[in-house]
């Protein structure tokens, strides 16, 4: 899941906007081993599955919370790049922190400033059976 959350006026209003995109993210990443470090790179393609926006307006006749489909104005396909590093146990647990970066403007037609995906991903291994 990417998205954006972003607080302020809204329309002349008060109130809080939130964008979720869910991708399935496919990398493909080249790994280079140092004893247990780990560093990787690769492309990655992302193919969009829902994207949701949430808008929670306070103050006046049009307080409310208000609910929108986005996946009409949000590309399908979005092409980046990934690159991290870690460190695995040759037989138990290890743990990665990676980037991922876009390539491409999200918005579908584009406009205005270009938007592109970016995140941080930390996350847990657990190797069975060793080298």
């Amino acid at each position: 899941m990417k998205g954006t959350k972003s607080e302020g006026p809204l329309g002349g209003y008060s109130g809080e906007l939130t964008s979720r995109l869910h991708y399935i993210d496919v990398p493909v990443l080249a790994r280079v081993n140092a004893g247990g470090l780990f560093f990787e790179l690769g492309p990655q393609i992302g193919f969009l599955v829902a994207a949701k926006q949430k808008q929670e307006i306070s103050g006046g006749q049009s307080a409310g919370t208000f609910e929108d489909d986005l996946k009409n104005r949000v590309r399908t396909i979005d092409f980046g790049y990934a690159a991290g590093l870690g460190y695995q146990l040759s037989n138990g647990p290890g743990i990665g922190l990676r980037y991922n970066g876009g390539f491409i403007d999200t918005k579908s037609p584009s406009s205005s400033a270009a938007v592109r995906n970016s995140a941080f991903q930390l996350y847990l291994t657990y190797s069975f059976g060793g080298k």
